[in-house]
């Protein structure tokens, strides 16, 4: 037996609760570790940032501090030799000294001594001293700033292409008690050695206008750039250089922990940040790593329970496979229980179930055959009433002409292997439109349509039945056909139909009972299917089932019959054949086919047989 495809069978279902609920926990688990773990990191960060800054900012404080106050002690000591006629070679001596203290000096400048450089920076650059003082000619602003008491800071790497910053401050004149332009130039890659961390922080420092003035990109220094556009810098300046720690992005978009603190009075900026990605770039990777192991924990737990679960669904497949087997009416179920739980009971259960349908199959397969199988099937599922039902049903008769004679020609084995052979051929035609056989009456088969089943509506129960009589009429020519290759006598057949109303149900004693109808309408079915012999056709319908097929059949009108019981006459029409289906196309061509000639209807003795019918005189 094919095995039946499970839309979600239980092993996914086991492993898709399991893996749901080993995510939820692990991921819960994992979210709450990176949510605490990260903000103590970012906490610590945070203090980590600011603390190199503050150090950082406290260093270059003190040593800017250190070199103008070298520088104004240098300056106040040319004042005091100003008369001394060893001025130049003492003026020289005390610069050495000065450099050698303070060896992150290129030059200085004083508006009465002009530039002084070390010995270093005056061999690569010669001309500085003409450089710089036409640099300060063209920021008057500056000068008068510095003479105003106060100081500024620029970026002067370009004028030499090596980073160099520029500290310009007021020196008083002990003499002359006024302000001179002092101007001390660091060289800007000895600072970057403070700045150095050896961490993840970067610092750098920046002037009150944010251009840089060093960082460890000699390039940046060196180009001049202007860092006034990051929203960190513009946050800082805004906030007079409070001594802050924010976050912020930068131009590509990275947020970074910034922490700024002043020196020099708000001229000079040191900066010192920190990627937020490469703060948590630790957690991420733990994260990472809880992750991996939770996957690696996952697939063994979804190897485990597949393991697990073929002890489950091995029975469980098994048991579907007998409901299939079932299904197929093949009861012969062939199950063991191996084990001792639920399954195995259930094992039990439906062997023991399959036993009894078995059974109970053997009892309807040999109750149908003294029944129809609807009804059968009804009367088990206790879906049938007891008593009466009113249904608007269509009933059938046909007969064999002449059997009496005939079967007095054979021996009652050929009579009964004739009459199987007959009514299995016929009742097939019910059955395949839905009609229920309702008996067997010698050679004569009664049928109905409309009663424990119906089609839909009695329009189509209607045409269900004269369908059955077209079909049989097919079915009869190839019985005869056979009969007549094997030298035996054919046969001929008459059908009665006719829609009215009945009562339906359970009939008989308390001894014995059957599903049948009664009433005038099966009275007058019977009727009209003894017919056929006086008017030579095969299937008569009365006028109450021709008005709900007439679209459906060609028919031939026959003469208006008055049936004992009745006042008035009935009519009855003779079934050509269906609308649309290659054959008869007139009651001669149906005659022809028969093999029957035409009669003289004017002369019809419709008693023949029965004295219940009384041919009306059309003349009349």
């Amino acid at each position: 037996m094919s095995k039946k495809k499970v839309k979600f069978p239980i092993s996914f279902k086991l492993i898709t609760i399991f893996s749901f609920l080993v995510i939820l926990v692990l991921g819960i688990s994992t979210a709450f570790v990176y949510y605490y773990i990260s903000t103590d990191e970012g906490i610590k960060a945070e203090e980590n940032n600011h603390t190199i800054n503050s150090r950082t900012a406290q260093t270059v404080q003190s040593l800017l501090v250190n070199v103008q106050g070298n520088v104004n002690g240098y300056l106040n000591s040319l004042t005091l030799l100003d008369q001394d006629e060893n001025f130049e070679q003492k003026k020289n001596l005390l610069f050495n000294d000065l450099i050698l203290r303070n060896p992150e000096i290129a030059f200085i400048y004083n508006s009465e001594i002009g530039v002084l450089a070390s010995s270093d920076f005056q061999n690569a650059h010669s001309d500085c001293g003409i450089t710089f003082s036409s640099w300060l000619e063209n920021n008057k602003n500056a000068s008068q700033k510095i003479k105003a008491g106060k100081i500024e800071v620029y970026n002067v790497s370009q004028m030499f292409q090596e980073p160099l910053i520029c500290v310009l401050f007021p020196h008083i004149n002990p003499q002359k008690n006024q302000n001179e332009i002092c101007a001390v130039v660091f060289e800007g890659n000895k600072y970057t050695e403070i700045l150095s961390t050896g961490s993840f922080n970067t610092s750098f420092i920046i002037n009150d206008k944010a251009d840089i003035l060093v960082h460890p990109d000699s390039s940046k220094v060196i180009n001049q750039e202007n860092i006034s556009s990051l929203p960190a810098i513009h946050a800082i300046f805004k906030e007079n250089g409070a001594n802050k720690q924010n976050l912020f992005p930068d131009e590509t978009g990275y947020e970074w922990y910034y922490a700024n603190e002043s020196i020099l009075g708000g001229t000079m900026y040191v900066i010192t940040c920190v990627a937020k990605q490469t703060v948590f770039e630790t957690i991420n990777r733990t994260t990472y790593r809880i992750i991996l192991f939770s996957l690696i924990i996952l697939f063994l737990a979804i190897i485990i329970i597949r393991i697990f679960s073929r002890s489950l669904t091995r029975p469980i497949e098994k048991l579907v496979n007998a409901t299939e087997q079932i299904n197929s009416s093949d009861y012969d179920i062939k199950l063991k229980a191996k084990t001792k739980d639920e399954i195995g009971y259930l094992t039990n259960s439906f062997k023991t179930m399959a036993g009894g349908l078995a059974e109970r199959q053997r009892l309807m397969s040999s109750f149908s055959k003294f029944t129809n199988r609807i009804i059968a099937e009804k009367a088990a599922a206790d879906e049938l009433e007891l008593g009466g039902v009113n249904k608007n049903a269509t009933i059938f008769f046909s007969d064999i002409r002449s059997f009496t004679a005939m079967s007095e020609k054979l021996n009652p084995e050929e009579v009964v292997e004739f009459l199987n052979d007959y009514m299995t051929r016929m009742v097939k035609c019910v059955t395949k439109t839905g009609g229920i056989v309702d008996k067997y009456i010698g050679d004569s088969i009664m049928a109905v349509w409309g009663t424990a089943v119906t089609s839909g509506s009695p329009a189509v129960d209607a045409w269900n039945a004269v369908k059955t009589a077209l079909l049989m009429r097919v079915a009869l020519y190839d019985f005869n056909l056979v009969r007549y290759k094997e030298g035996k006598e054919t046969i001929r057949i008459g059908c009665g139909i006719n829609t009215g109303h009945v009562v339906a149900g359970q009939i008989g004693s308390s001894e014995r009972m059957e599903y049948t109808v009664i009433g005038d309408a099966v009275n007058l079915a019977s009727r009209t299917e003894a017919l056929n012999k006086p008017f030579a056709t095969d299937i008569l319908i009365t006028e109450n089932t021709y008005e709900l097929i007439k679209d459906k059949v060609i028919v031939e009108k026959m003469p208006p019959v008055h049936v004992k019981g009745k006042e008035q006459t009935v009519n009855v029409y003779a079934v050509i054949n269906a609308v649309g289906v290659k054959g008869p196309a007139s009651i001669y061509d149906l005659r022809d086919f028969l093999g029957v000639q035409n009669p003289d209807l004017s002369k019809v003795d419709t008693d023949e047989e029965e004295k219940k019918y009384q041919l009306q005189n059309s003349n009349q």
